[in-house]
């Protein structure tokens, strides 16, 4: 069954693919100002300045350092895609990561080891921080550079994107006195986002949070905040164990990594506590079986859990150059569209610096335990059964809210099927 889904994917993706323009529009004008980079030479200090600004001016999240054979490729992922912005010569290789390192307070005469480290940067009227992670590689030290959008810990549940029906759901579950909810989803889809939203709704003078992160990346007012360290012992789980004798209301695991983490995380929101974590899968309803598969018993999933959030990112299409195209129906049957459609695409203009996008956007989908829902998990049906009982529920596939901002010309379907899976 799984392989016929991911065919299904393939070949929805290939229609998609090969409806794109045959000589794809040039952007009509790129901002020559911000990229690509004219990084100077034989001058570190500058260059690592002049990368850091422009990452912070374009909006990137990571600039990526690789080394290479004839020097450097600089990288920045913007809107959730690399491209590549610049090089900096063999000569200068060295002397660039050493002037990073300075501004992290790593060991710059340390080269065979990974090292981490953040900087604290003054760029134009704001502090701009930025985490960094240096490793040796084939051709020398590589470098990626974490750039933290401080707006992030400071958004309401109202504001990270949620469409009315899911936030309303959620807004509910967060004030509920105890019970665990999980926000699912790869790395880079907003998660961290999702819970710090769900935090400012609920923190004030009468509520004790506490969070346990690896790492911390956002510091966070009236919160206590505990940073894992594996290699002194301190993982989620003995940090968890801690937590629960602090007196909290409120307890955030940063990610669930194991059964023993699992365990003391459900029975903490058992006992009065209400409990956020995160899992790496690609939809709500399969953070079930994940958590079988670690060992965790059904019961204690059934009693415990209360909701599960899952999302991706979507680039949002420029509304300055998107151009209308009609879909094959080839291409609708595999969306499951009858009628005719009209849907939008974007080259490139000078508003979005010749990518087509204007920022990201977030699709939501929510399970709440149902009885039905929980009967099944009791009785150890499989992920199929489990995501047709869902649907009965009402929870809406991810892939069905992206395409509802596919179709209201927001989303490009091209980056759907980029992100998302069909049967997702």
């Amino acid at each position: 069954m799984k392989e016929s889904s991911s065919e299904h994917h393939r070949s929805l993706a290939r229609l998609v693919q090969a409806a794109e323009p045959a000589e794809p529009q040039a952007p009509k004008r790129r901002r020559a100002d911000y990229l690509p980079l004219a990084i100077p030479m034989g001058q570190p200090e500058a260059a690592v300045e002049m990368i850091l600004s422009r990452a912070v001016a374009t909006g990137a999240s990571d600039v990526h350092l690789e080394a290479d054979a004839d020097g450097m490729c600089v990288r920045f992922r913007i809107h959730g895609v690399l491209q590549a912005v610049g090089r900096v010569p063999l000569e200068d290789r060295a002397a660039v990561i050493s002037r990073t390192k300075i501004l992290s307070n790593l060991d710059i005469a340390e080269r065979r080891l990974p090292q981490d480290g953040r900087i604290k940067l003054q760029i134009g009227q704001g502090v701009v921080d930025i985490r960094v992670a240096v490793t040796p590689s084939l051709h020398g030290e590589s470098a990626v550079l974490r750039i933290l959008d401080l707006n992030a810990v400071s958004l309401p549940l109202s504001r990270v994107g949620m469409p009315p029906d899911i936030y309303e759901a959620t807004h509910a579950l967060c004030r509920r006195p105890q019970g665990l909810i999980f926000v699912t989803g790869p790395t880079g889809s907003g998660k961290t986002s999702t819970i710090y939203g769900c935090l400012n709704d609920i923190k004030g003078p009468h509520i004790k949070i506490i969070t346990i992160e690896d790492p911390i990346e956002y510091e966070m007012a009236t919160v206590t905040q505990i940073a894992v360290h594996e290699k002194i012992g301190l993982t989620f789980a003995s940090c968890l164990r801690s937590a629960l004798r602090q007196d909290p209301d409120v307890i955030v695991v940063g990610e669930i990594r194991d059964e023993e983490t699992a365990r003391i995380a459900m029975q903490a929101s058992l006992t009065g506590h209400l409990v956020f974590s995160t899992l790496h899968t690609n939809s709500a309803i399969g953070a079930i079986p994940r958590l079988i598969d670690m060992g965790v018993p059904p019961y204690l999933i059934t009693s415990s859990v209360n909701a599960v959030i899952a999302q991706r990112l979507l680039r949002v299409s420029c509304p300055g150059c998107k151009e209308p195209w009609e879909p094959s129906a080839e291409i609708r049957v595999q969306l499951g569209l009858r009628e005719p459609v009209i849907l939008y695409r974007a080259p490139g203009c000078d508003r979005c610096l010749g990518t087509g996008v204007v920022g990201r956007t977030g699709v939501f989908e929510l399970l709440t335990l149902t009885p039905a829902l929980s009967e099944l998990i009791m009785c150890k049906a499989s992920e199929i059964e489990l995501r047709r009982a869902a649907r009965a529920a009402g929870c809406v596939p991810i892939f069905n809210a992206g395409l509802a901002k596919v179709l209201a010309g927001e989303v490009a379907l091209e980056e759907l099927t980029r992100v998302v899976s069909p049967e997702e």
